[in-house]
């Protein structure tokens, strides 16, 4: 069972480059303005994998961004770099320059191995899932021959009940954000989100909470960082595959998964979170059987955006270093 502590929202800050570079952008961030943040292919033997490679001074956590993110999408591992910690960030199967075809989780597991095994990266201080990428770490952490030695799911859904979780989302969010409109979709939200007041329309969406009982609390840094990650976004084929997988059909194939972690596990989630409700957070940690729960304050889906994230950093550090 799962212990549960209140906290604020974080924010996250990007680390230094990766080596080889694909493509790149400026990574959001106050600390470290300017700093880019580069993609690499790597070679598996199921096709070419993208990641960004961020050193650092101590083990890397293997980093697994959600829906409509690729490698190069900052969705809070500024909360790592903070502590020193390298970062390994994935394109899972669909997004970015990955290019496997469309793998589950599960089927995509070995070839995070084989990634981490050309990159030479042994030691590894956790893997840790954002969203749907939160299902990518469970079949992760429960590869004996990586041996990872914490998990950390963040905001994360499906846990073992079915994903989208309205009916209308499930059957809109196949269509609109399909590889023919996807393009279009992407393009309409970078224009809008230029302007504040279009920003916080997007904002609102993910949250719960009357966007006027918040939006003042995030500063001009924070709104920079959230603009900086919507207008990252795509969906290439990768959100439909990630439906697929969210399926109540597959329930009892993730609750599996998530019964065999064997590894410390840091679950967090808020019950204001629009994008995925905490439903998702209680069953994940419920189910893993040695898990906590930290319930957070965040308004909105983009949990480490926002006043509270030296918190935040404060507790996965903990919990790592444990």
């Amino acid at each position: 069972m799962a212990a549960s502590e209140r906290v604020d929202i974080p924010l996250a800050r990007a680390g230094p480059a990766a080596q080889t570079s694909t493509a790149q952008r400026d990574a959001p961030g106050r600390c470290q303005t300017g700093v880019m943040a580069e993609t690499r292919i790597v070679s598996t033997t199921a096709g070419p994998v993208e990641i960004v490679q961020v050193q650092g001074k101590r083990p890397p956590a293997l980093f697994f961004p959600g829906g409509h993110c690729c490698a190069k999408c900052d969705c809070g591992w500024g909360l790592y770099t903070e502590s020193g910690h390298g970062v390994v960030s994935f394109s899972r199967p669909g997004y970015g320059g990955t290019r496997v075809g469309p793998l589950s989780a599960a089927e995509f597991a070995p070839l995070v191995r084989e990634v981490c095994e050309q990159l030479d990266v042994s030691v590894i201080a956790a893997a840790v899932g954002v969203s749907f990428g939160g299902l990518q770490a469970v079949h992760v952490a429960e590869d004996q021959e990586l041996g990872v030695p914490r998990l950390v799911l963040h905001s994360c859904g499906p846990s073992g009940l079915r994903f989208p979780d309205t009916r209308a989302e499930a059957i809109v969010g196949p269509i609109v954000f399909s590889p023919l409109l996807q393009g279009l979709v992407w393009r309409l939200v970078r224009r809008t989100v230029r302007s504040d007041s279009g920003l916080r329309t997007m904002m609102a969406r993910l949250s719960k909470l009357p966007v006027q009982d918040w939006w003042e609390q995030l500063s001009a840094a924070d709104r920079d960082e959230a603009r900086a990650l919507f207008q990252c976004m795509r969906s290439d084929s990768g959100f439909v595959n990630d439906l697929r997988q969210g399926q109540a059909r597959w329930a009892a194939a993730r609750r599996d998964a998530m019964s065999n972690v064997q590894c410390p596990t840091l679950v967090t989630g808020s019950p204001h979170d629009r994008g995925v409700s905490f439903a998702h957070a209680e069953d994940f940690a419920n189910a893993i059987p040695d898990a906590d729960l930290v319930e957070l304050d965040s308004p909105s889906h983009i949990f480490w955006i926002g006043p509270g994230r030296a918190r935040l950093v404060s507790i996965v550090r903990s919990f790592i270093d444990t």
